[in-house]
């Protein structure tokens, strides 16, 4: 990752002097991870994804060019224009055989880093569409596909069901809910997620939803919430959702209240420092607020969202955070955060 292209700020060490991250990014490399904010389809290599188009013939939207539409490393001028990849990576993959094939090239690339384990979002509705099958048809083979590969390379994983934002929203959730069940409420599956555009509308019922999901069923739940820059959604997963983690939720820096709440309750942050960036989520010209979660107590853990998008991977955002200010022990300490945090059970 170049440094520069993100324009972080430099290092300030535990005793405030400031410190070239440079000296610590071997010891870095080297640590045991656990990654718990990452999207498969964000984390797919280009190498694979060329195959995957090329094997079924995929037609490219109009004017994308994939050698750059499929590549954020420099900050974008808002969210919409860093999720234009999504405009290609939702057209794939519609083989049974590309599935296996992106899904071994992922839990590569996460071996490379030295993840442990895993917590993977997907979107099993599009994969339904995809596929031509039904929800608990595509929620079976991503169950399958992602087992194969976690257990080839070494990796425990377990998968987020994610639903997007909107007036479908409560239909979306209730029939992921139902594949869930009808297979007989897998332990593969951990958690429920909730993303899209912040500004987005949704009924409101959802909460309640989510809120039911938990109690009935034992999933964690994760918020997309304060990625956008408005703290009052961070209250509302947390007030509304019951949410366990907050996705992204930088807005939260700025509110004592707010950052109060989540270190009194507990609610962990997926903290993604190159994306925060290149999203916009925090200005070139602010401080990240990982400096405010760690002196307000609020818990965090270190999570990369769309590795491949970024060209990057989980230890090169935990490079990041510390160019953010943090230190080569708060990298340490980051592996038994996020053990603490997972919704995975049991993990050594």
């Amino acid at each position: 990752m170049d440094q520069q292209q993100l324009d972080l700020p430099g290092e300030l060490g535990d005793t405030g002097v400031l410190e070239d991250v440079g000296e610590d990014r071997e010891g870095v490399a080297a640590l045991n991870r656990g990654e718990l904010h990452v999207h498969m389809n964000g984390a797919i290599p280009m190498s694979e994804i060329r195959k995957i188009l090329l094997d079924e013939a995929t037609v490219l939207p109009t004017g994308f060019e994939l050698e750059h539409g499929l590549v954020r490393n420099t900050p974008c001028q808002s969210l919409a224009e860093y999720l234009t990849p999504w405009q290609v990576l939702r057209l794939f993959p519609r083989k049974r055989e590309n599935l296996d094939r992106l899904t071994f090239a992922v839990f590569a690339s996460l071996a490379e880093n030295n993840v442990r384990f895993v917590e993977l979002r997907s979107s099993v509705l599009y994969l339904s569409a995809l596929q031509e099958c039904s929800p608990s048809q595509a929620l079976e083979r991503l169950i399958e596909s992602t087992g194969k590969a976690a257990q080839h390379h070494g990796i425990r994983r377990g998968l987020i069901l994610t639903v997007t934002r909107g007036d479908y929203s409560v239909v979306n959730l209730s029939i992921l809910l139902q594949a869930y069940q009808d297979l007989g409420e897998p332990k593969d599956v951990i958690g429920l997620d909730l993303a899209g555009d912040e500004e987005m509308p949704y009924p409101t019922e959802l909460p309640s939803l989510f809120r039911g999901a938990k109690d009935k069923f034992g999933l964690g739940i994760t918020i997309h919430a304060g990625e956008t820059g408005r703290e009052e959604n961070v209250r509302s997963a947390v007030s509304l959702f019951d949410a366990d983690r907050i996705g992204h939720g930088t807005a939260a820096g700025k509110d004592p209240d707010l950052l109060e709440l989540l270190s009194t309750r507990g609610i962990c942050v997926e903290v993604c420092p190159i994306s925060n960036r290149l999203t916009g989520a925090v200005p070139s010209n602010e401080a990240h607020p990982l400096q405010q979660f760690r002196r307000y107590g609020v818990p965090y853990v270190i999570c990369s969202d769309n590795p491949a998008i970024h060209q990057c991977g989980l230890a090169d955002d935990q490079a990041a955070a510390m160019a953010e200010g943090l230190s080569i022990g708060d990298m340490r300490r980051q592996y038994e955060m996020a053990k603490r945090y997972s919704f995975l059970k049991d993990l050594d």
